[in-house]
């Protein structure tokens, strides 16, 4: 072996150079800080980004990122659009109908109401129906006289007034209604009729064209405070004659009112 061929003393073969130029230890191994997190040995670039952890987002030119551009308004409805005709306004929903109360709200043929149509039209003010009756509203100043006409007429005989009761309708202009359920023994006829009224206002009675009508609007009057005109003996009927107020009444306390809950029987 010549000179040339031996190597000299104190001078070690070069190390092998990674792909960057410098991946490599002395010892020929890799270094952890020269990997890459996909498992190549890593570039001079990306050990400065790992060392300087993960980069904000910036913007073209490396300035803050530029703000989401944000998306154009749809047009309003019935505006054209760009480029085209304008749109068409859609109709509502068509509100869904119950077939039940439709069924029970049915018009149906009512022997009594033609007749009170026929010889008394100006008395009527409004006509419902429900599970097949008629419902009436009447003006108030010709109920008795209504109600005489049913019972008479040979096409109705109403002599039958099932019942009599008032109600509460705090939100009306007439907050009261006197609700009166006719029936005729011997057509199988049914009608209601109603007529409203205030606290100050008094409904005609109609306990002489119906006998049973004398308890009925006694009662109306102990539990609503409904004034009947014409009654012989307007009084009381469920409560003392000393209670306050009318217990029926929507305004009425839940609880009742102190004074109201006393002990009438002698011990």
């Amino acid at each position: 072996m010549s000179d040339k061929d031996e190597p000299k003393e104190g001078n070690s073969p070069p190390a092998s150079e990674g792909v960057g130029g410098s991946g490599r230890t002395e010892a020929g191994g890799t270094s952890p800080d020269s990997v890459s997190r996909t498992g190549r040995p890593a570039q001079p670039d990306e050990r400065e980004k790992q060392q300087a952890g993960p980069e904000k987002q910036t913007g073209p030119v490396g300035g803050p990122a530029a703000p989401a551009t944000p998306r154009p308004a749809a047009p309003p409805a019935g505006a054209a659009a760009p480029g085209g005709e304008a749109t068409t306004r859609r109709a509502p929903p068509a509100p869904k109908v119950d077939p039940v109360e439709q069924a029970l709200r049915a018009e149906v043929p009512s022997v009594p109401l033609e007749r009170l149509r026929q010889q008394m039209p100006e008395a009527i003010e409004e006509v419902v129906f429900f599970a097949g009756v008629p419902i009436v509203r009447i003006k108030k100043r010709m109920i008795a006289e209504v109600g005489s006409f049913l019972r008479d007429d040979a096409a109705c005989e109403m002599k039958y007034l099932s019942n009599l009761c008032g109600a509460h309708y705090p939100g009306r202009d007439e907050p009261f209604e006197v609700v009166y359920h006719l029936y005729s023994i011997t057509k199988e006829h049914r009608l209601s009729l109603k007529v409203r009224t205030t606290e100050e206002e008094s409904v005609p009675s109609v306990a002489g064209v119906w006998r049973t009508a004398n308890w009925h609007e006694r009662e109306a009057y102990d539990m609503y405070g409904i004034i009947f005109e014409g009654h012989p003996d307007l009084t009381r009927i469920l409560l003392p004659d000393d209670w306050v107020g009318h217990p029926l009444r929507k305004d009425y306390p839940l609880e009742g009112k102190p004074g109201d809950h006393k002990l009438y029987r002698r011990e």
